[in-house]
C-alpha cells in the first residue's frame, strides 16, 4: 500500500480525551497525525478512544502496552 492509500482509514479522532483512563483495559494504541495529532487506545472490546499525545498519562499507558506486547512474544 502507498502512503495516499493510508489517509483513506474510515477512523479519525476529531475531539480528544483529558481525563485519565484505565490502563488495563487497552491492548493496543494507533498514532494518529489527521485531522489532528492524537494517540488512539484500543481496549479489548476493539472500542478506539482518542487522546492527546502530550499528557504523562498517555505516555505511561503506552510504555506499558509496548511492555505488555514485548513480554508476551517471548
Amino acid at each position: 500500500g502507498s502512503a495516499g492509500s493510508q489517509s483513506m482509514r474510515k477512523f479519525s479522532c476529531v475531539k480528544l480525551r483529558t481525563r485519565q483512563l484505565k490502563i488495563q483495559n487497552f491492548v493496543k494504541y494507533e498514532k494518529h497525525h489527521v485531522p489532528i495529532s492524537a494517540i488512539v487506545f484500543i481496549t479489548r472490546d476493539g472500542i478506539k478512544i482518542c487522546v492527546s499525545p502530550d499528557q504523562k498519562w498517555v505516555q505511561t499507558a503506552m510504555k506499558k502496552i509496548d511492555q505488555r506486547s514485548t513480554s508476551s512474544r517471548n
